[in-house]
């Protein structure tokens, strides 16, 4: 019985403590709902959809494929520059022998011309064919290049056929299925970046003056209610929300309040988008 009574007595002053310590957390701390940033991939070009490499709720890493659309007749394109590309280059090179081939006949004119083997008018026209070449092998050259310009363009729409992930992050939701044709710039799928956690508070205008950008805050959640996390001031509000239509009084002007946006620390990945976390700013004075 008064083993009963004790262990009766213990759990109720643990209660107590455990009460007197929530009471103390939720003193002069600002309240807000965790989110997470959101990416919509989508493919530059329209396509239909061939393949789909990843499902919902899957953790993806740079460059994992999420969709892969068809693209044959885009690769048979790529095929054709790339012959071109070769074609090109060997064009090049006989025009450019060719002019080798002019160069040297001109100086051999020019050679003839001083032992008068040859007329001016000789001289001047090997001199002007080995000019005229150089302009042909100029624009061999930008075939070239222009070529290139085409298949590098063709591979990077041919990249753009992959939808992939841009960083660390879980496939929240799939929009797309086997054969669906996308238009250009359809959103694929919806993206969640756990790393990249924040919570909006309202504080009231007289905490404005206390609350710096940048500067390092403490955080509470109720998952974990003896860890202390950390957050930064990333954003403060220029205009005021939930205000009276006209402000007249003091006391009215108290009500006003202002939202600041936390940028959340998750290094341990144990923030989740949807928390609850009370915030406490390290410049803002306890209330009495």
């Amino acid at each position: 019985m008064l083993q009963s009574s004790i262990r009766r007595t213990t759990i109720v002053a643990a209660l107590v403590i455990l009460s007197l310590a929530s009471c103390q957390r939720q003193k002069n701390a600002v309240s807000g709902t965790i989110e997470v940033d959101e990416v919509h991939v989508a493919p530059r070009s329209g396509g239909r959809v061939a393949k789909i490499l990843a499902q919902e709720g899957q953790a993806l890493h740079a460059g994992d494929a999420i969709v892969e659309l068809d693209a044959a007749e885009l690769k048979a394109q790529r095929d054709v520059a790339a012959a071109q590309i070769d074609t090109a280059m060997r064009d090049a090179e006989a025009q450019a022998s060719q002019l080798e081939f002019l160069r040297s006949d001109a100086r051999r004119q020019q050679d003839l011309l001083k032992s008068h083997a040859v007329s001016s008018n000789d001289a001047e026209r090997a001199a002007s064919a080995a000019k005229t070449q150089e302009k042909n092998v100029d624009a061999a050259r930008m075939r070239i290049a222009q070529a290139r310009a085409q298949l590098a363009a063709m591979d990077a729409q041919l990249a753009e056929m992959n939808v992939v992930a841009p960083g660390d992050c879980i496939l929240e939701v799939l929009n797309v299925k086997v054969g669906d044709v996308l238009p250009p710039n359809r959103e694929v799928a919806t993206l969640i970046l756990p790393q990249h956690l924040w919570v909006r508070v309202y504080v009231p205008e007289p905490w404005l003056g206390l609350i710096k950008l940048g500067e390092t805050v403490r955080v509470h959640v109720d998952s974990f209610a003896d860890k202390e996390f950390s957050g930064v001031v990333e954003q403060i509000s220029r205009q005021a929300e939930f205000t009276p239509r006209n402000v007249q009084t003091v006391s009215d002007r108290i009500r006003q309040v202002f939202g600041v946006k936390i940028r959340l620390e998750n290094r341990e990945d144990q923030l989740r988008a949807g928390m609850s976390a009370d915030v406490y700013f390290p410049n803002v004075p306890a209330k009495k």
